[in-house]
Formats: C-alpha cells, sequence, structure tokens
C-alpha cells in the first residue's frame, strides 16, 4: 500500500539507517513525505512510519508505553504482529484509555492532546456525523486495539487515581531495539491536526537505538509498570532506580526515569541528571522546551553562562512568560503569581540574556520538544519536561546522548527553530508585569 512506503527523500537519513541509534525529526527540512490521513505533501520525517518500520520485522515481543495513542496505522501492525502470535502489550495514561465510543472528558490532560472533536472528526472518515463500525476498525486506534484482545492498561492499574501523568513514549521490539520519542502517537504530535491543513505536526523528534543492553533497562521499567496485567506499579509504586549507562555502538548512552521520591537528594532525581551535564557545558547549552520551569536548573545554567558558555532557550508560547517560567529569570524579569508571590528561590540572572524566547510555528502546532545540546556534544531528551510536576510525579524517560553526530542534528533543529523565533520579551509580558506590580501594590501587598 502507498500509505505504507516510507517516503523519505533524504540521503542523510537514509545513510544514517545503518547506525545502531538513529534521530528523525518531523520538521526536518532535509526529508519529505505524505501524510497518509490528509494526502498532504510536506516536509519531515514520517515518525508513523518510522515506528510501522520497526514493527515489521518483531518476531517476540513488542511493548509500548505512551500517554496517548491514536494512530490507526500503527494500530493495524500490532493487530498483526498480534494474530501472528507476538506478545503485544500496550500501557496509556488513564486520560487517554478510551475509544470514541467511550470517550471522557480528557481536558485534564497534557495540552497538546487530541481534542475529542478532533479525534471524531479523524475517525468520521465519511464526514455524516455518525461513527459507523467500519470506522471503528479502521481509524479508532484503541478500539482496534481493544477488538483484538491486546492488553492495555494504565496508570489507574495501581488502585490508584493515576500518577500525575503516565507521559512515557517509548516502545521496545523483541528485546533488541527501542524507540524513544517525544511525541505521544497521535496525529498532533505527528502529522498534524485533522481539522487544520496548515498544521504540520507538533515539533518533534524521535530516537531509535539497536541494542539489547538499552532495550534490556526499558524493559525493566515497562515490566515494572505492568506488573502481573492486574494491578500495575506507577508514580512511586515503582522501584527507584538511579541513571544507568550503556554504551551503544561506540556511542555512550544515559537513561534514568521518573519520578524521583523528595527522600531522595534532588541530584538523585532526573533533573539531577540533567544538571550534572550542564554543569559540564563549557562552549554552549542550547534548548528546545515544551515546558521549562525547574528553578535548578536554570540556576546550573546561569552559572555556565557566568562562565562563558553560550546559552539559548526557547520555549512554546503558552508556557514561555508564565509567572513560573525560566524564560523570566534569563531575561532578568520577574513576575508575580496572582497571589502577588514570587515563585520560591525565584533568581532573575544578573547578568541577563538575548538569546531566549518562544517560537513561531504554523497554527495549531505546538513546541513539543524536551531537549538541550551540551557544546554540540551531548543530547539531553526524552518525554521528560524540566519542571518538577515531570521529575518528581510522572512516570518519564529521559536518555543522556553523547555523540557528535546526533548532537549536530539536534543543533540543526534548533537553529531551524530559532530562525522563526520571537525573542526577548514582548511588550505585552514587560506591561503585564508592571500591571500586575501595580495591582499588589494598591492591595498592600506589594
Amino acid at each position: 500500500m502507498k500509505t505504507w512506503s516510507f517516503l523519505i527523500t533524504s540521503l542523510f537519513c537514509a545513510a544514517s539507517a545503518m547506525a545502531d541509534v538513529n534521530v528523525y525529526f518531523n520538521h526536518n527540512t532535509r526529508s519529505s513525505y505524505t501524510d497518509p490521513y490528509r494526502n498532504i505533501s510536506r516536509p519531515g520525517d514520517n515518525l508513523e512510519e518510522v515506528l510501522l518500520k520497526e514493527i515489521a520485522p518483531a518476531k517476540k515481543s513488542i511493548y509500548i508505553a505512551v500517554l496517548e495513542f491514536r494512530l490507526p496505522l500503527v494500530a493495524a501492525a500490532l493487530v498483526k504482529k498480534k494474530k501472528e502470535g507476538v506478545d503485544v502489550r500496550v500501557i496509556l495514561d488513564n486520560a487517554y484509555n478510551f475509544n470514541i465510543n467511550s470517550q471522557r472528558d480528557s481536558s485534564e490532560g497534557e495540552f497538546e492532546a487530541s481534542k475529542l472533536s478532533e479525534l471524531r472528526a479523524f475517525i468520521d472518515v465519511n464526514k455524516d456525523g455518525k461513527i459507523q463500525k467500519t470506522e471503528l476498525e479502521t481509524r479508532d486506534a484503541v478500539y482496534m486495539l481493544q477488538d483484538a484482545k491486546i492488553p492495555v492498561i494504565d496508570d489507574t492499574y495501581d488502585t490508584s487515581a493515576g500518577s500525575g501523568l503516565m507521559h512515557h513514549k517509548f516502545m521496545i521490539v523483541d528485546g533488541k531495539t527501542t524507540v524513544v520519542s517525544t511525541a505521544n502517537f497521535t496525529m498532533s504530535c505527528v502529522h498534524g491536526d485533522i481539522l487544520a491543513p496548515s498544521s504540520r505536526g507538533n515539533a518533534n523528534s524521535m530516537v531509535v537505538v539497536g541494542s539489547t543492553n538499552f532495550s534490556k533497562i526499558f524493559t525493566e521499567e515497562f515490566s515494572q509498570l505492568w506488573g502481573n496485567g492486574k494491578r500495575g506499579n506507577f508514580g512511586h509504586n515503582k522501584t527507584y532506580r538511579g541513571p544507568v549507562t550503556t554504551s551503544v555502538g561506540g556511542t555512550k548512552i544515559t537513561i534514568q526515569f521518573s519520578p524521583t521520591s523528595q527522600k531522595y537528594q534532588w541530584e538523585e532525581s532526573t533533573n539531577g541528571l540533567i544538571a550534572s551535564h550542564l554543569k559540564k557545558a563549557t562552549q554552549s547549552i542550547k534548548g528546545l522546551f515544551f515546558v521549562f520551569s525547574d528553578q535548578k536548573l536554570s540556576d546550573v545554567m546561569e552559572k555556565r553562562s557566568i562562565a562563558g558558555a553560550d546559552v539559548g532557550v526557547i520555549i512554546e508560547p503558552k508556557f514561555a512568560f508564565r509567572d513560573y517560567s525560566e524564560a523570566l529569570d534569563m531575561l532578568g524579569l520577574e513576575m508575580r503569581t496572582a497571589k502577588c508571590s514570587y515563585e520560591a528561590d525565584n533568581n532573575p540572572w544578573k547578568f541577563p540574556i538575548k538569546e531566549v524566547g518562544m517560537s513561531n510555528l504554523p497554527k495549531g502546532d505546538v513546541l513539543h520538544h524536551k531537549f538541550a545540546v551540551i557544546d554540540n556534544k551531548t543530547v539531553v531528551v526524552g518525554s521528560q519536561n524540566w519542571s518538577d510536576a515531570a521529575n518528581f510525579i510522572n512516570d518519564e524517560t529521559l536518555i543522556v546522548i553523547q555523540d557528535s553526530k546526533i548532537s549536530e542534528q539536534y543543533t540543526q533543529e534548533y537553529n531551524r527553530i530559532k530562525k522563526s523565533a520571537i525573542l526577548g520579551a514582548p511588550a505585552w509580558v514587560k506591561s503585564q508585569i508592571k500591571q500586575q506590580d501595580q495591582n499588589c501594590h494598591d492591595q498592600g501587598q506589594y
């Protein structure tokens, strides 16, 4: 079928496919493909096709842990493998463990998650306003898994109401290949919104690692989550494991999973692992973030900036200039909360930098990256946003890849986003800060 063909034209990506560690970006300007659902030709790596390519040779097992799963071609491939006798298991976040006929409000889920109206429009192929059984069987990914009796659990399977977010985005195939993604398995995160033809998907990356040692580490995490299949272990019910380092084809990769209980030192947490690598920066730190709100990470970056490292940070607009955003610190600004207080331990940089701001993507698309490149030789990436919630509450993945060639690919993605980014504090931010100060002064809370 045409929709299953890997329509990537980049010689760059074709050459890299022989490596043990491959990196893909759904906005990669060196590649192009045709969106299989909207029939739109567009630049980028087809992240769904990457998943299909890795699923195809599976003989024994396919384990997936992802916040949300709405890609029917991937669902169909999993159903096929299940029929072939492959052990297929899927873990979702409880807010998204439903088909369109058993829908529930997902408004409390992650911001970029597919809206129900988008999901309904995607499944309703003939646009008659009704969901037919054939549409469920070919377009509703969760229904397709359920109908094929593929085991699907979520983070309520530890008898709780959910562990914050089951925010992982990884897939393990045959215990030999692991896909680590910043993208959820959805239209909005991969291809673009079905109701917004101009959108090209939230900006994301995907890392494919061919290594039994690497896969073993992720299988251990999956096994903890899965438990006995009737009662899983999510959040702090999991056994704490610190960072583990392995070598993949000569590339050194360190892996750590969240959450970390606050009974441990912050330095032992996943964000602590990030900090340990930031501290090594001597030349540069460049990052793209959905959310960046961890004060301690900002403080480490300030010290490296003062020491001479070139620091640049671009954040999703909806979170770039909230009172908790570290973009404000980097610009030397402070914003009060609704209660007229400042963030705990707030630290506006004494020497503000200029390369800080928000992304400027096509309407409907979100900057969903969660990565930093350090000295153009180390990449920190995964499902983990740089926040306390990700560090202390959510089930998350972080990998640290020490490889100059892979770092260069992430640097290119940073530079691509930077070209259209809006740097500095917009006038409305400064006006808002001034107005908040005046309001708090009038209330006697200044």
